[in-house]
């Protein structure tokens, strides 16, 4: 938590709350996680057991060749996914920024796609173009659009699906059973549009929007569970 007004809003949140042991991960700075590290040791006298991202955990083997530039919320994700899965998967996480880890059968990570999410996409080309879109947006869909905002809005989430529907393609000719999961806030819209062009059909998909925090469980396992 990066400023003193974000703790006040988490102790009021967990007022009620007495915990028995803490996890933690965070892709804010050490400054701000050993911040909050150190409110949980004065609210609660537990010092939280936070999650890194390591070479080899719950199954799953990391290849990046330097670790530290792998986000521990991909890291995480991940693991959640290669147990939830019992083998091959792909794992989409669709927020600010669309992040795309691939993982074989036998835990491998085989590396990954990071891509403007779909609001960015729309919002670069508002900042840097004379596009002007219209609130609220009207729901997209894989047709060509025939107006400035529609073509906009479903030409992002084509070119989002379309990437999403080459990893499936190429993954599957290599591991039959894979499995997606998708996770973040356009997750609804592209499972909703991974099979609608008619053109492509991938049936073993799930949205999962606690993969992070399942994660987090396989990371930093307590004695009691």
């Amino acid at each position: 938590m990066g400023q003193e007004n974000d703790l006040e809003v988490l102790a009021a949140n967990l007022a009620q709350v007495e915990p028995a042991a803490i996890r933690l991960c965070s892709v804010r700075s050490r400054a701000e996680t050993d911040r909050l590290r150190l409110w949980c040791l004065k609210r609660w006298n537990i010092e939280p057991v936070e999650a890194t991202v390591v070479r080899h955990c719950g199954g799953v083997t990391n290849n990046y060749e330097d670790m530290s530039r792998l986000g521990v919320d991909r890291w995480l994700a991940m693991l959640a996914a290669y147990r939830a899965s019992s083998g091959s998967c792909v794992i989409v996480d669709a927020g600010t920024a669309l992040t795309i880890d691939i993982v074989s059968g036998t835990g491998q990570h085989q590396g990954g796609y990071i891509v403007p999410g779909l609001g960015l996409m729309a919002a670069s080309l508002e900042q840097n173009t004379s596009i002007r879109l219209t609130e609220p947006p009207p729901p997209a869909s894989l047709v060509p659009g025939h107006a400035t905002d529609t073509a906009v809005r479903n030409g992002t989430l084509a070119a989002v699906v379309s990437l999403v529907q080459q990893v499936l393609l190429r993954i599957s000719a290599q591991e039959p059973d894979v499995k997606l999961f998708l996770s973040g806030g356009d997750a609804e819209t592209l499972a909703a549009h991974i099979n609608s062009d008619n053109i492509f059909y991938f049936d073993n998909i799930e949205v999962a929007s606690a993969l992070v925090l399942d994660g987090l469980a396989i990371a930093c396992p307590f004695a009691s569970e």
